[in-house]
């Protein structure tokens, strides 16, 4: 029979406390806990007691981002982030002993958002009781920008109140460059940071910076030769890489590369020609990228088409162009306005002198444009001279097309057409229309889709603010409904808004 072996109640004892120790460890090395700045903040919540902004100005900011916040309070831990709404701020530095929080502003989009202050378990910050329940309220806000043809050219900027659509001019508004004369087009890059306007007589690209403060502009650098003659419309690529101008009387389309100080250098090949349009005006690029179209007012008008080369922003001409809506026995159709739908399937130009606005479908393969019905008259109710459809926006729900029907002529009325838009096919509706203060050259809807603004040329120079049903598409006059553009000769010509 095997025989036990006893244990040593001595060493017994030796290995059960040499168990126990390992026990302590093991139990103290769980249950420890690290006595930082997070130790109990995460249990509370971030007590706000005060907030300002750049510099102890009001809690606002362009849509841009950028705008300085410093926040004071209780409870702020190392890993405290401020949000403004569902909007990260950026930049984010804490003070050492954990009262207060400098950070800028992110990009967002038009609105008033409530500002807090999140720790690490997401918790969201209260205010301090002496505060005012509002006091964290901080708002986005777009600025709007208009291109008018005096000498110098002049670009006129006004901020919206993202809540009553109001405007206010900015200060310092109007802004020109010397010796830069008669600018009409404007465009804003996609990072809402740069504005570029077409100086119409003096062949030139203006270039400014915006203060997302103050919508101040600042001129960046020295205008830029457009290449072509009488430079006129801009637009974006989307990828805000490239920048391409209309010239009039060059017949051409230029393109340039958009540095990150927002210069501009010219495209290998610029500028690029179209084929038997030309008075070359409105243009576009369609939100995928791929195409460019530019709208033709002289010859036999129509639209030419571009395919883009993605990484060099190069245009090559696509076949077929101009395209020409025949149907219904048109054999001209001198364009002006032009737009996209969002879904990159159909284009819209309004058809000036014909008082009509057209439709066609983009192939998505070779951009080739095929109309889609016989243009429909935008003034049908009224007897224009002149200036029928010099202007069309679509929604951003793609659900409507608003044209513009201008006169040169004071006593024609001014209106604002609306049109719905077949989903499946594209076609148009006429659906209702709206009075402006003046005669409209450009429309535009803000980001948030609740509010739309137009340019009136003449009769009188001005802007014109309307309220937007999202479901009908009506525009209702806001009060003021008029704003006066202190024109000195000439007039406004191209809109642009942040988004």
């Amino acid at each position: 029979m095997k025989s036990e072996k006893k244990i040593n109640p001595v060493n017994a004892f030796k290995i059960s406390a040499l168990l126990g120790f390992f026990s302590v460890i093991v139990m103290t090395t769980q249950c420890k806990k690290s006595f930082s700045g997070d130790s109990f903040s995460p249990s509370l919540p971030a007590v706000i007691k005060s907030i300002s902004a750049n510099g102890g100005g009001a809690l606002y900011c362009s849509i841009s981002g950028g705008c300085a916040i410093t926040l004071t309070g209780d409870n702020f831990s190392l890993t405290s982030v401020p949000y403004v709404g569902p909007y990260k701020c950026l930049n984010v530095v804490i003070s050492a002993d954990l009262k207060q929080i400098d950070c800028k502003v992110g990009p967002a989009s038009n609105g008033v958002y409530k500002l807090e202050v999140r720790n690490s378990d997401s918790q969201a910050s209260i205010l301090d009781p002496s505060l005012a329940s509002t006091a964290n309220d901080f708002m986005y806000a777009s600025f709007l920008y208009l291109g008018s043809q005096e000498s110098p050219g002049k670009v006129y900027g006004y901020a919206q109140h993202p809540i009553t659509g109001a405007l206010v001019s900015i200060v310092g508004s109007p802004f020109s460059v010397a010796a830069n004369n008669s600018t009409y087009g404007v465009a804003i890059a996609p990072n809402n940071k740069f504005i570029y306007a077409a100086n119409v007589t003096s062949g030139t690209v203006s270039i400014y910076s915006i203060s997302p403060v103050t919508g101040t502009l600042v001129a960046v650098g020295t205008p830029v030769n457009s290449g072509g003659g009488n430079p006129n419309g801009l637009f974006f690529h989307p990828s805000g890489n490239f920048l391409y101008v209309t010239n009039q009387t060059g017949n051409s389309v230029s393109g340039f590369s958009v540095a990150a100080d927002g210069t501009l250098t010219a495209l290998t090949g610029s500028p690029f020609a179209t084929t038997g349009a030309s008075n070359i005006n409105g243009l576009v690029v369609s939100s995928d990228g791929k195409f460019l179209y530019a709208a033709g007012m002289g010859g036999n008008g129509g639209v030419t088409g571009f395919t883009i080369d993605s990484s060099t922003g190069v245009l090559s001409i696509i076949a077929g162009s101009p395209f020409i809506n025949t149907i219904g026995g048109g054999t001209t159709a001198p364009g002006d306005g032009i737009s996209i739908h969002p879904n990159s399937k159909w284009l819209y130009m309004g058809l000036t002198g014909l008082k009509k606005t057209s439709v066609w479908s983009i192939n998505q393969s070779t951009g080739v444009l095929t109309a889609v019905e016989a243009p429909l008259l935008n003034n049908a109710t009224t007897g224009y001279v002149d200036n029928g459809g010099s202007a069309s926006t679509v929604s951003a729900d793609g659900l409507f097309l608003y044209g513009t029907a201008f006169s040169t002529t004071a006593t024609d009325p001014k209106k604002i057409i609306v049109y719905a838009i077949d989903q499946s096919t594209g076609g148009l509706t006429r659906s209702s229309e709206a009075t402006t203060g003046g005669g409209p050259n450009d429309i535009r809807l803000d980001t948030t889709g609740n509010f739309a603004y137009t340019c009136n040329s003449m009769n009188p120079a001005s802007i014109s603010a309307f309220s937007v049903n999202k479901t009908t598409g009506v525009l209702t006059a806001l009060s003021p409904a008029n704003y006066a553009i202190p024109t000195v000769s000439g007039g406004p010509g191209i809109m642009v808004m942040q988004k």
